[in-house]
């Protein structure tokens, strides 16, 4: 222990302040002393001199320092992964990584005691996070590896310890789901600022041998919403490993439910072949790894939800067959939606809007209209326009002329029997094109003026809006199937993201009934829709929307068009039922989330109010869960995320409506796909560990230079830890308490003799 002082100023000034506070205070205290008797003036002084001396030894500041050695050892932590992947056996003669490793902790038990009494080996064993080490274990076990929790579990484990650093004995690759999948590499920075450096021994190959047999399936693509006995494309990758030379059978299965009740899964049974749809294909293998786009198709013949697979079927020695197969849940509706689209092929916009005919629910058929010196070869066929033959018309940029007056009296026989009419923008349609004096004038949702027309080859420039135009949604248009590009918080962002059109047509609502969903930034209508008896209709003044498709946005227009379509056919509703629900998204990973939306309608489709809602989901083993619904606005949802088990997910939802509990019950089900984190695709992350290490001032290597580590660690020299505190003396409660405590004796008793 050793004392010392620094004065706030220089020695000689603090002196020499200290010595004249001194001398100030018996000079200036005699006067006053002199009406008290001789004990009472020396109290006073003394406590005055008193104040003078604890100020002054507050000035020079001492303090105490204090000083002690840490002799206890430093640690090198040892740690084994023992993860079902260090189960493969791709390491020399054919042993096991497990195996291994525990082989090497065994070999190298004698050195890691010659590192001294000042190195302490702490062993762990990990997977998705620290564990103390089990010697008896003879295989891996673990379902998954969380490089950043262990990591983080071992930087609390050192805080209290020296650390020499962190032998990785694993293959390096990250395989967790949530809660486990902190970021590893932020957790090596954190070990790195501690200067805690890792040296990972990485076992196994970084790609499997042939000797490890295995076919997967991954990444199936399929439409959410198909239609019945209509053509359903899927997709999907075929990983191969070890297969050459070998062929392979992928096909589509389909569930069979005969007599199987709600809640209840049945078998899966080989999709019914057609001469349109390719339900099975051959494939053969040709190199050791690869992987294989495969495009199959089927038709389901019930409506309805539908669980179906794509399953390359298992070949001879593969042992794992666990990825054979992907499965997922499509919404089968009634019957297609056929569209008839009329326009000039010349024109841009028809060949974007043409492509909504891949989508699931839409057969868009496409009928050219010949315009110029070539318009007397445009030739329509009547049957297009015979009833039950198209569910939604869409017109171009077609004059009325060019359809003749029996087939628009035909076309507005098919709007009273309740089909859908939209027509977009253009020079020679609308007013200009002649349809004020057409049967059509009484459904189209916009004023048509037949002082407006104008004969072939004359434009109207009056009718049009020139320059750029900006597509806003108004804010009953934003609540509406058609304008949701993204989630209620994203909607509206995402539409101002999209690039401007180039002019439309100047369209007034036609009454006071027609509703306005998008306008231009000045208030000009752009989109303006109507029921007009059964039928839905449109009019969107604009024929450039495939400008968003060159500007990157291809999938928002498609979304765009494909909910226009729907919409006008009535078909946008996910079921009929008063109660629905529907899950977003139908697949997900074990230990992920999967939302939960639900509502009840009236009759007339409008959201009904003053509702409550009980969801259950019932879990593969049985076991029902309820979640808590909540409300944002209109719309109803939860979150489920107890998704461990691989299987089916039964979500049954009942409402109460002002009270009383409706009789319909919606259902519905989501799968957790069974994925095998840790024996899908075993290899090794080589790259990830040399990455980790590096961020820690660590190094990776191979098993036989563990050897060379150990010996480097053992030339480390250590020194001992000394800790020095400092003491302030006068920086402390007691000092200020007892000036405090001298001042206010001394001038009480001054008051109580009257010399205050």
């Amino acid at each position: 222990m050793q004392i010392f002082v620094e004065p706030i100023w220089s020695w000689p000034l603090v002196s020499f302040i200290s010595l004249g506070l001194v001398v100030l205070v018996i000079v200036t205290y005699q006067a006053q002393l002199r009406r008290l008797t001789r004990n009472q003036g020396r109290i006073l002084l003394i406590l005055r001199l008193l104040a003078v001396l604890l100020l002054t030894f507050a000035m020079f500041r001492p303090a105490v320092q204090k000083s002690d050695t840490d002799e206890n050892p430093v640690q090198l932590m040892i740690l084994a992964d023992t993860s079902r992947s260090m189960n493969t056996a791709d390491m020399p003669s054919g042993i096991s990584r497990f195996n291994a490793v525990r082989a090497d902790l065994t070999k190298y038990e004698p050195k890691w005691k010659l590192l001294g009494k000042k190195v302490e080996i702490r062993q762990f064993d990990f997977d998705r996070e620290l564990a103390p080490h089990n010697p008896a274990l003879t295989e891996g076990t673990g379902d998954q590896t969380a490089f950043g929790k262990v990591l983080d579990d071992v930087l609390r484990e050192s805080r209290d310890h020296r650390s020499l650093g962190i032998v990785l004995l694993t293959d390096g690759a990250q395989r967790a789901v949530p809660p486990f999948d902190t970021a590893p590499l932020t957790a090596a920075q954190k070990l790195g600022d501690s200067q805690i450096p890792v040296y990972a021994v990485v076992y196994g190959a970084s790609s499997l041998s042939t000797a490890s047999l295995d076919l997967a399936v991954e990444d199936l693509r399929v439409d959410p919403i198909v239609f019945e006995k209509k053509l359903v494309p899927l997709g999907c990758k075929v990983r191969t490993l070890g297969a050459k030379g070998k062929k392979i059978r992928v096909r589509v299965l389909i569930e069979d439910r005969t007599g199987k009740g709600i809640s209840e899964s049945g078998l899966f049974k080989p999709a019914p072949s057609t001469q349109q749809a390719q339900t099975v294909r051959e494939i053969e293998i040709k190199t050791d790894s690869e992987t294989i786009p495969v495009d199959l198709s089927f038709v389901p013949v019930v409506s309805g939800e539908l669980k179906i697979a794509i399953q390359v079927e298992p070949i001879e020695n593969e042992l794992l067959t666990r990825n054979n197969r992907r499965d997922t849940i499509v919404s089968v509706k009634k019957g297609g939606l056929n569209v008839a689209y009329f326009d000039q092929v010349a024109r841009p916009e028809q060949s974007r809007i043409r492509m909504v005919n891949g989508a699931d629910k839409i057969q868009l058929d496409f009928h050219e209209v010949r315009a110029g010196r070539f318009a007397g070869q445009t030739k329509l066929d009547r049957s297009w326009f015979l009833p039950g033959r198209y569910d939604v018309y869409i017109i171009g940029d077609v004059r009325a002329e060019w359809f003749g007056a029996e087939i628009l009296k035909m076309l507005a026989a098919r709007l009273e029997d309740g089909a859908g009419l939209l027509m977009i923008g253009g020079l020679q349609n609308f007013a200009p094109g002649g349809y004020a004096s057409t049967p059509l004038a009484d459904w189209l949702p916009v004023k048509l003026d037949a002082a407006d027309f104008r004969p072939i080859g004359k434009f109207n420039e009056n009718a049009q809006l020139l320059g750029e135009v900006k597509m806003i949604p108004t804010e009953q248009g934003l609540k509406e199937f058609v304008m949701q590009l993204g989630g209620s918080d994203k909607n509206r962002s995402m539409w101002q993201e999209l690039p401007p059109l180039e002019g439309a047509n100047r369209l007034r609502p036609a009454n006071e009934l027609v509703r306005v969903w998008a306008e231009t930034t000045d208030k000009q209508p752009l989109l303006l829709v109507n029921e007009v008896g059964k039928a839905r209709v449109a009019a969107f003044g604009v024929d450039t929307t495939w400008l968003w498709c060159m500007d990157g946005k291809a999938e928002l227009h498609q979304r765009f068009w494909r909910q226009m379509i729907l919409w006008l056919a009535k078909k946008e509703a996910d079921t009929d039922q008063p109660v629905w629900v529907r899950v977003e998204p139908r697949n997900v990973t074990p230990g992920a989330s999967a939302s939960l939306l639900f509502g009840a309608r009236a009759a007339d489709g409008k959201p009904l109010g003053n509702t409550e809602f009980q969801v259950e989901v019932t879990k593969p083993d049985g076991q029902v869960d309820k979640p808590t619904p909540r409300q944002l606005n209109k719309e109803f949802s939860t979150d489920f995320s107890k998704t461990t088990d691989a299987g089916d997910y039964w979500v049954r939802v009942t409402a109460r409506h002002n009270g009383e509990l409706m009789r319909e019950t919606a259902y519905t089900r989501f799968i957790v796909d069974a994925r095998d984190l840790e024996l899908d695709y075993p290899s090794a992350d080589h790259d990830f560990l040399k990455e980790l290490a590096s961020i820690t001032g660590g190094t990776s290597m191979k098993p036989e230079e563990l050897g060379s580590l150990l010996e480097r660690l053992k030339q480390t020299r250590f020194n001992a830890l000394t800790r020095i505190q400092v003491i302030n003396l006068w920086d402390n409660w007691w000092l200020l308490v007892a000036f405090v405590g001298v001042m206010s004796l001394e001038w009480y008793l001054r008051k109580k003799r009257g010399l205050v």
